[in-house]
């Protein structure tokens, strides 16, 4: 058994007796003093301005001191006190001194401790699901894993973990946004169920079997436009899967998509073709140049699906090639063009493809995946004097609210 200092033994004996304000208390006057420079030269002993506070043998103690007392709080039910220390420990210790949330964490005593990932999770396991605490720490949490190279959105795993513990608690909403910021596969299979459990919720029974593909475009256009690829995949083939489960009717027919032996399969195979892997995920799946097509009596889901296929070929410089006159040529940004037909044909059938939201969605991944620019926003000031000189006015596409379906944009 690993021994602790008489600090940290004292904060135990406080907590035993069920003096938890003590235990709170020295907890924290004992890791701000270990924290704390040097008093002699101090001014030598800090970093210049802009480098990380060291990680040193004191800031491990002191980390190891208020992650302890934190846990131990929660498991006493002292939430408020217990979230007070753990976010001094996220903020005082490893943001100050750029410590990343790695997967292995060696403690003064030579030995490999639990690692700060299953640390964090362990907090978050314990903290009550009622009021504010929770979140509290999960700011902090993922603010720290984003600064320290994590992710832009904080560290995946947790992000992971989070989503999974909504979805038991039945916050459908919360646990989509924290899926689909992950790019692995058992994410995307969870945020399938997430939403094909939220489509249920559908207080018009009658409506729901035609509502369900836009619970799908929630995940598949989200995950599109993070470039996630191999999720959005993933995703919608396992949503296809409970769907149909459910509502076996709007299967019409299956084959295998884009031909074995087409221009397209053949550009999906090549590795110049802009399929792109998810970091951290296997090729395997994502390497194969066809795929079955399953076409549903729901055109939103008949987009989805082409749009998956659409996204992995990309710009499609060689995608197939046409007649001119007498001999065969290269058709260039193929794919750019078959994006365009393809987002225009089924507005056309879709009615909620054409909402400013989802529209957003399409028009950002339009421009992050084939290089189209979206259209220039109408400024009225410049409108209004062109009007009044006889100039043609500068209109585009009004400014859409804030998305539903997006990656966070």
């Amino acid at each position: 058994m690993t021994s602790v200092s008489a600090a940290h033994q004292q904060v135990l004996d406080f907590l035993t007796s069920g003096d938890y304000y003590s235990a709170h208390q020295k907890a924290r006057t004992t890791a701000t003093r270990l924290l704390a420079p040097p008093r002699r030269n101090a001014a030598a002993a800090a970093p210049p301005a802009g480098d990380a506070l060291p990680y040193d043998a004191k800031a491990q103690q002191a980390a190891e001191l208020l992650w302890d007392a934190a846990r131990k709080l929660l498991e006493k039910g002292q939430a408020g006190s217990a979230v007070d220390l753990a976010t001094m420990l996220v903020h005082d210790v490893w943001t100050a001194r750029g410590v990343a949330c790695g997967k292995q964490e060696r403690g003064t005593n030579g030995l490999t401790n639990p690692a700060r990932v299953a640390k964090i999770i362990q907090l978050i396991a314990l903290t009550d699901r009622n009021g504010v605490w929770r979140k509290t720490l999960t700011d902090a949490i993922f603010a720290w894993t984003a600064k320290t190279g994590s992710g832009p959105a904080g560290d995946v795993e947790i992000h992971e973990y989070l989503g999974e513990t909504l979805y038991k608690e039945l916050d459908y909403d919360q646990a989509s946004l924290h899926l689909l910021v992950c790019p692995t596969q058992d994410a995307a299979r969870t945020l399938a169920n997430v939403l094909f459990d939220w489509h249920k919720l559908d207080p018009d029974s009658s409506a729901r079997e035609a509502s369900v593909g836009r619970y799908a475009a929630r995940g598949v256009l989200s995950y599109l436009e993070a470039s996630f690829i191999l999720a959005a995949r993933t995703f919608l083939s396992h949503f296809l899967a409970l769907t149909l489960a459910a509502y076996p009717s709007l299967r019409v027919v299956a084959f295998a998509y884009p031909p074995p032996n087409s221009p397209l399969a053949k550009s999906l195979a090549s590795p110049s073709s802009g399929v792109s892997t998810p970091k951290g995920t296997s090729s395997t799946s994502s390497s194969s140049s066809s795929d079955e097509l399953i076409v549903t009596k729901l055109a939103s889901l008949n987009f989805l699906q082409l749009a998956i296929q659409a996204v992995q070929v990309g710009v499609g410089e060689s995608v197939d090639r046409v007649k001119v006159g007498n001999e065969m040529r290269v058709q260039r940004g193929a794919g750019t063009k078959a994006w365009q037909s393809l987002v225009a044909r089924y507005e056309r059938q879709v009615q909620w493809l054409r909402i400013p939201e989802v529209k957003e969605a399409t028009t950002a991944i339009g421009e992050i995946h084939f290089g189209l620019r979206p259209a220039r926003q109408g400024n009225p000031l410049m409108d209004m004097m062109a009007s009044m000189f006889g100039g043609g006015g500068g209109g585009g596409a009004g400014a859409g609210g804030p998305p539903a379906i997006g990656a966070g944009r």
